[in-house]
């Protein structure tokens, strides 16, 4: 399980998710094993701007992402370790931080070197309802709300099985135990009610 590092710059301290007590370790045989731009910044970095760059990572992790389940600890200075949380609906230890978070973390933190503003970055939600051109009109499902912090999906898939909301659930879902639907008429020629 991952944990809960800090790591010093100057006379500061910071808390960053990492596999160990020594994120910069972790980081870079994280990153020694990957190709990319992101490896490329981040073999260039100095120490420093390594350390500057998880710490950024770990802010994005947190202000990106709704969780499941509770802080372990009102006062802890991320928002793992968790209680009551799961992955994919499978129950995770209370008070544990799985590996997910410190790889989303040293992923991000290579993406922080390559752009310095991807955290600061627009979101892509839309609150458009419909659109119309002439006769033609497309109305979407639902509006995408957004609070402009989104995760590069890489991270993201770090860490999807955890996020509240059913995060890797594509389209609708209708539940409960009667045959009517709040979302269409058709019975789709059942003979018996739904399991």
């Amino acid at each position: 399980m991952a944990q809960i590092a800090t790591v010093t710059i100057g006379t500061d301290t910071f808390s960053v998710y990492a596999l160990t007590s020594n994120a910069l370790t972790d980081a870079n045989s994280f990153w020694n094993v990957r190709l990319g731009s992101e490896r490329t910044a981040w073999e260039a970095a100095t120490d420093d701007d390594k350390k500057r760059a998880l710490v950024v990572a770990s802010d994005w992790i947190d202000r990106a992402s709704t969780f499941t389940g509770s802080k372990t600890s009102a006062s802890q200075p991320r928002e793992w370790p968790r209680d009551s949380a799961t992955c994919d609906g499978t129950a995770i230890t209370d008070g544990t931080t799985p590996d997910g978070l410190a790889y989303a973390t040293f992923w991000l933190a290579g993406a922080a070197l390559v752009n310095s503003d991807a955290a600061a970055s627009e979101g892509t939600g839309s609150n458009v309802k419909s659109a119309k051109a002439g006769s033609a009109k497309v109305e979407f499902f639902s509006s995408t709300v957004d609070d402009g912090t989104r995760l590069p999906i890489t991270a993201h898939d770090y860490i999807k099985c955890m996020l509240e909301g059913g995060a890797s659930i594509l389209g609708g879902t209708d539940s409960g135990t009667s045959d009517d639907s709040a979302f269409d008429e058709d019975d789709f020629d059942r003979t018996s009610p739904w399991a």
